[in-house]
């Protein structure tokens, strides 16, 4: 099975390499105004993303909505392919993303908590990308939601006909099934494919790919 695979939390060039051995088309970085682990400063994202156009891999940079002039600057310097944001981005915002940065894909990332369908639709011809995220993010703790309670929300993107991702928790034991349950456009993976040092196991991956390609 042909699975379109995006990974997260790249901090390393090695990463990067071994994506490129191994036909992932998509990777992303996150910035260091998230919380969390694995984020990068933007000098180092700028850095990584160069590595990317070399393989000729999707750049995704995963940032959270601040002011535009800042947004501006920041897309600007790093440069990806795609940005995905974890809060929702005012519509004229996106319009200004759009009018400056031509080439840049706008990626709309939403979970079953924040899912606010007025909001998706009204933006809906901005959205090059959805990427779903079956974990909600809390102060203490990270909550995933199971599939079947998410396919209602799932279904209304759909309508769109917009490419969409569906991530949180994928590993090699639930990743067939959400393809074949949820049939998205893709699987975005972190934490299941990584080392102790972050960066992405063969071994892993291996394991992933032979269970995609399962009967």
């Amino acid at each position: 099975m042909n699975v379109n695979l995006k990974v997260c939390g790249i901090t390393s060039n090695s990463s990067i390499k071994i994506a490129a051995e191994n036909n992932i088309k998509s990777l992303g970085f996150a910035s260091h105004n998230l919380p969390g682990p694995n984020t990068c400063s933007d000098r180092k994202i700028k850095s990584l993303i160069r590595d990317c156009n070399y393989y000729k891999i999707e750049s995704v940079l995963l940032t959270r909505h601040h002011t535009l002039k800042e947004l501006i600057k920041q897309i600007d310097f790093t440069k990806p392919k795609t940005i995905s944001c974890s809060y929702f981005f005012p519509k004229d915002d996106l319009l200004s993303l759009k009018s400056i940065f031509k080439k840049l894909k706008v990626g709309i990332a939403v979970n079953p908590k924040k899912f606010n369908e007025i909001y998706l639709d009204s933006i809906k011809s901005l959205a090059d990308v959805f990427y779903y995220d079956l974990n909600v993010y809390t102060e203490n703790k990270i909550v995933t939601y199971q599939l079947n309670d998410c396919l209602k929300q799932i279904k209304f993107l759909k309508q769109f006909n917009i490419p969409i991702y569906i991530g949180g928790g994928i590993n090699n034991k639930n990743a067939k099934k959400i393809l074949d349950v949820a049939s998205p456009s893709g699987l975005d993976v972190s934490r299941s494919l990584k080392d102790g040092n972050n960066d992405i196991s063969l071994l892993k991956l291996n394991e992933l790919q032979m269970s995609l390609s399962a009967a």
